[in-house]
């Protein structure tokens, strides 16, 4: 596989909907809009939008980008997308998957900013 081949390109259509997922939550959670994650990445803000929608296939060299634009290992964000797989992608089940994103990247944050508040 290569850097810029679709990250996954076995997976099924829900896990890449995951791994964008998760890029979305993440980038919500450093505080980042898609504009100022296009900015620290170099990807374009649509295909930011694409991305985070699913309607792109997450690469190795994207997860890379955000990665070093978040401050976590690529690892991380692959393990953050598994353990938000699976859950109703409805409001009232966005609630309480908030509730948990936020814990596990809580965990996941670099040290020096674990004493920081969310945006």
């Amino acid at each position: 596989m290569t850097p810029s081949q679709p990250f996954g390109a076995e997976m099924s259509s829900q896990k890449k909907t995951m791994i964008s997922e998760a890029l979305k939550l993440a980038r919500l959670y450093w505080g980042y809009s898609q504009t100022e994650m296009s900015q620290a990445t170099g990807i374009s803000q649509a295909m930011i939008s694409e991305i985070e929608r699913g309607t792109k296939a997450v690469t190795l060299e994207t997860l890379d980008r955000y990665s070093e634009a978040l401050g976590v290992r690529k690892s991380d964000l692959l393990f953050f997308a598994e353990e938000i797989e699976g859950q109703a992608p409805i409001r009232k089940g966005r609630l309480i998957i908030a509730e948990k994103a936020l814990r596990i990247l809580n965990k996941l944050k670099p040290e020096e900013n674990r004493g920081a508040k969310a945006p």
